[in-house]
């Protein structure tokens, strides 16, 4: 019941240069950074990581991401200087860089399980693991259309100006564009224009919502059968996790190859071992685990958050830095090892893993893949 079957890669993500380290920061310590970047007392202690980390990014060594999680917090920050402050160090790190959104990698993964199976050709096609902008975080095209009255005149735009100044032209809107999501709108003409562009802060709020709801219902489910969190409790939330994590991508993925569930599950250790073998899931369910376990955690959409955050970084990253509770759990379960991520707490700590004095780690995401 306890074996760890191996974990499964998707190859058809396509990983980033072998030797550089991807490097993953949560909110608090993006919101530390750039208090070491504004001079504020508070970032006073982190002025030679903030060195550091520019160091590594200057050389090539490091490149730092972003992910759909931290986005969708910054939706909730309201004071436009604080935002403005964490939107320019954001920039400054990543140039735009972000993660595929993990509902992406479920996708890959799972196609990754169900392909040798079906023995047919994945119906999905290779996509970058790290891409440029918030709509690559969110699973969507980063392509800029400019539309005409008749429809998309994108390249109707391009044989009129040269491919020399519309590749300009379109790389100073890019930039406009995931600048002012960052910083979000200055007024309502700018919050209408980047609605255009895919601004939708109510809707990742309400998805995240009703998931943080879904896991409230367990706790309630488990309070009332505490025996549960004595026992099996790995198992009901794994089960729950292909029943609404997967809701939508399992049963499509599964006619998409002519395939159903008992080609894959016959009993409850080749049901473990197919969940467990997917990486994002794994980090998922054991976060989930270790959490209901507890009893008195009052889940809300942070939580969610911060589940698939590292769902998806501690994985496919060299380098994660997140809060002391998260890392303690995913220790315990000895993820950092099995998935060969350094896994922080404390950003004083990220210098040495960035000079190699911290103990090796593996370099490129997905490099240790035969």
């Amino acid at each position: 019941m306890n074996k760890k079957p191996p974990f499964l890669w998707p190859r058809l993500l396509e990983p980033p240069p072998a030797d550089v380290l991807l490097v993953y920061l949560d909110m608090n310590h993006w919101i530390a950074l750039a208090k070491a970047s504004v001079g504020h007392r508070e970032g006073r202690a982190l002025a030679e990581v903030l060195e550091a980390c520019r160091a590594a990014r200057a050389t090539g060594l490091a490149w730092f991401v972003l992910s759909a999680s931290i986005y969708a917090e910054m939706l909730k920050i309201r004071d436009p200087a604080q935002r403005r402050d964490l939107a320019e160090v954001m920039e400054e790190f990543t140039g735009f860089a972000t993660l595929i959104s993990r509902v992406a990698v479920m996708e890959f993964e799972l196609s990754a399980m169900l392909d040798p199976v079906a023995q047919l050709p994945s119906p999905l096609s290779k996509v970058p693991l790290v891409g440029r902008g918030v709509r690559h975080a969110f699973g969507r095209s980063s392509r800029i259309s400019i539309i005409g009255p008749s429809g998309d005149a994108t390249e109707e735009i391009r044989e009129q100006m040269g491919d020399s100044a519309f590749d300009r032209l379109m790389a100073e809107m890019f930039v406009k564009a995931e600048r002012s999501m960052l910083h979000g709108p200055a007024d309502q003409d700018e919050e209408q224009a980047l609605r255009a562009l895919g601004y939708f802060p109510e809707g990742p709020r309400g998805v995240t919502e009703n998931r943080a709801a879904q896991e409230r219902d367990l706790k309630k489910l488990l309070d009332a059968e505490s025996r549960w969190r004595r026992g099996r409790l790995r198992d009901v939330v794994s089960a729950r996790e292909l029943e609404i994590e997967f809701q939508n991508i399992l049963p499509r993925a599964l006619a998409e190859r002519g395939l159903v569930l008992e080609d894959l599950m016959t009993g409850p250790e080749s049901g473990r071992a197919f969940v467990r073998a997917m990486p994002s899931t794994e980090v998922s369910i054991e976060l989930k685990t270790a959490w209901h376990r507890n009893g008195e955690r009052d889940w809300t959409v942070n939580d969610i958050h911060d589940i698939d955050a590292l769902a998806l970084a501690v994985p496919y990253c060299d380098v994660v830095v997140t809060e002391k509770a998260c890392r303690h759990i995913l220790k315990v379960a000895n993820l950092p090892e099995r998935l060969g991520t350094a896994v922080l707490h404390k950003l004083t700590d990220l210098p040495d893993v960035l000079t190699g004095r911290h103990p090796k780690q593996r370099v490129g995401a997905l490099a240790k893949q035969p």
